[in-house]
């Protein structure tokens, strides 16, 4: 009944914004609610809306942006910028398999939008110096995820999201190849 999202990923826009959408059913059920606090209050956020204001001060440039990239998938057609993720994913699984790599996630839970390649962290596949990789994409001007926590080195994540296009992804994965030319 409530749809949130943040807009610095898929959306192509800066940290600092979020979005969302509420049901019918969900409005009744906040109406219903005496302790709904002020900073998710739906209700403040529908009477403000409707006086075209906001119930705080809002980041006015990431509004803006936001416009601005609304006016892009319009363009561009929600139909056919799925069709480009589900493209440039292809395009990075396809490069991944081809240097020997397999997926960090069991088949099922794979995402559209970022692909994460195992790297030691599950038994099979090429193995690398992530570190060592991401110091020579870096000098290429390209930052790649080096994974987090207990999977740090052990995994890597490149992204397909956004505004990334074939031509975009083409030139990362011939950065990538160079890279793993040198290590």
């Amino acid at each position: 009944d409530v749809l949130l999202a943040g807009t610095q990923k898929a959306w192509a826009l800066p940290p600092g914004l979020a979005v969302f959408v509420v049901s019918e059913a969900a409005m009744q059920r906040a109406a219903r609610n005496v302790s709904r606090g002020y900073y998710f209050d739906f209700h403040e956020f529908q009477k403000n809306a409707e006086k075209n204001m906001t119930p705080s001060t809002p980041s006015i440039p990431h509004i803006n942006g936001l416009s601005a990239k609304l006016d892009e998938f319009f363009t561009e057609g929600l139909e056919n910028r799925y069709a480009r993720h589900q493209k440039t994913n292809q395009m990075t699984r396809d490069w991944a398999t081809k240097h020997g790599f397999s997926l960090f996630p069991e088949a099922g839970y794979e995402s559209l939008t970022l692909t994460c390649i195992n790297n030691g962290a599950k038994a099979g596949g090429t193995v690398v110096d992530v570190p060592k990789l991401q110091g020579l994409m870096k000098e290429k001007g390209i930052l790649i995820d080096g994974g987090y926590g207990k999977l740090k080195g052990k995994a890597f994540r490149l992204s397909n999201m956004g505004d990334e296009t074939e031509e975009t992804m083409s030139d990362l994965f011939a950065k990538l190849d160079t890279s793993m030319a040198a290590l």
